[in-house]
C-alpha cells in the first residue's frame, strides 16, 4: 500500500514537473521566435562573416527541414496543446512504468515507447485531420474576401491585413502572421513562401502562387481568385465523394485492427496463465513482435490505398 502511495505521489509531482518546464520552454521559444523574426530583416553586409551563418551555410539543410518542422507542429499545436500532449505523454510513460508492475522492466520500456509514439503519432494525425478540415470549410470564404477586396481596388498586404481582422479559426491566425511579417518589412513572396510550410494544400498554393505572380507581372487576380475559389469548391465535393465510396473498406480496416486487441485483453482476464505467457517468454516476444508488425504493415497498407489526396 506504501508503495502505490509514494508512486503516484511520485507520478503527481513529475507530471507538474513536466508541465511547467513545457511553460517555461515555450515562453523561451516565443522569446526566440520574435527576436528572430524583428532580425530577418536586418541583413547586413557583415552577415556573411559571422560565425552563425557560416555554421548555417555548412548545416544549411538540416537547419531549414528542422525549422520547416517546427513551423508545421506549430501550425498544428498551439501552447495549450503542447502542454496536454507532454501531460498526456508523461502520464502514459508514468502509468505504464508503476501500475503494471506484472511486466518485466524490459517489456515495460518496449511499452512505454510504442505508447509514447502512438500517442504523438495519433496526435499529429488527429490534429492534421482537423486543420484540413478547418482549412477546407473557411478557404473559400478567404478566397471570396480577397476578390472582393480587390475587385475594391484595395491592395493585396491590405486585403491580407483585412482577413487577418476579421477571419476567425486557424487562416486567422495564418492571416495575421503573414500580415505580421508585411508590417515588418519581409516580402509578400517569402511571407508566403513560409506560410505554405505551414499550410501545405494544394489549394493554398495555388493561391500563393497567384499572389505571387500578380506582384511580379500583374494580371486580373480577382477572375483568377474566383475561378480558384470555384475550383476549390468541386474539389471539396469529389473528396466526399471518393469518401463515401472508400467507407467500407476503412471501417473494415478499423474493425480488423481492434480484434487483436479485444483478444488479448479477453486473454489477461480470461486466462492469465496464457498472457503471462505471451508477454514474459522468448516464444511469446515473438508472437507479440509478429502480431504488432503484421497490423502496421496492413494498416498502411490499406491507408495507401484508400487515402483520399489532400
Amino acid at each position: 500500500m506504501q508503495v502505490i502511495i509514494i508512486g503516484s505521489l511520485l507520478f503527481l509531482v513529475l507530471l507538474l514537473s513536466s508541465y511547467k518546464v513545457l511553460q517555461y520552454q515555450r515562453q523561451r521559444m516565443v522569446l526566440k521566435r520574435r527576436l528572430s523574426l524583428a532580425s530577418a530583416v536586418d541583413l547586413t553586409v557583415n552577415t556573411t562573416t559571422s560565425a552563425l551563418f557560416i555554421w548555417q551555410q555548412k548545416t544549411g539543410f538540416l537547419v531549414q527541414y528542422w525549422s520547416q518542422v517546427q513551423s508545421r507542429i506549430d501550425s498544428l499545436f498551439d501552447r495549450q496543446s503542447k502542454r496536454w500532449l507532454l501531460v498526456t505523454l508523461v502520464a502514459a510513460a508514468l502509468g505504464t512504468w508503476f501500475f503494471m508492475p506484472f511486466f518485466s522492466p524490459l517489456i515495460r520500456m518496449m511499452i512505454i515507447a510504442i505508447s509514447i509514439l502512438g500517442i504523438a503519432g495519433s496526435s499529429y494525425w488527429l490534429m492534421r485531420m482537423r486543420q484540413h478540415r478547418e482549412f477546407e470549410a473557411a478557404f473559400t470564404q478567404v478566397l471570396g474576401q480577397m476578390s472582393r477586396a480587390v475587385s475594391a481596388g484595395i491592395s493585396v498586404p491590405q486585403a491580407i491585413a483585412q482577413i487577418a481582422d476579421y477571419q476567425q479559426g486557424m487562416l486567422g491566425r495564418e492571416f495575421s502572421l503573414i500580415r505580421d511579417k508585411l508590417e515588418i518589412g519581409i516580402g509578400l513572396k517569402q511571407a508566403l513562401n513560409q506560410a505554405s510550410i505551414r499550410l501545405p494544400y494544394v489549394s493554398f498554393h495555388f493561391f500563393r502562387v497567384a499572389l505571387i505572380l500578380n506582384e511580379e507581372n500583374g494580371g486580373q487576380l480577382r477572375e483568377v481568385l474566383h475561378s480558384l475559389s470555384r475550383t476549390v469548391h468541386d474539389n471539396a465535393a469529389i473528396k466526399m465523394k471518393i469518401k463515401s465510396l472508400t467507407a467500407e473498406p476503412r471501417m473494415t480496416a478499423a474493425i480488423l485492427a481492434s480484434l487483436p486487441v479485444i483478444l488479448i485483453g479477453v486473454m489477461f482476464f480470461k486466462n492469465p496463465s496464457a498472457f503471462i505467457t505471451l508477454t514474459q517468454s522468448a516464444s511469446g516476444h515473438l508472437v507479440l513482435g509478429y502480431v504488432v508488425t503484421s497490423m502496421a504493415l496492413g494498416l498502411a497498407i490499406i491507408h495507401l490505398l484508400t487515402k483520399v489526396r489532400a
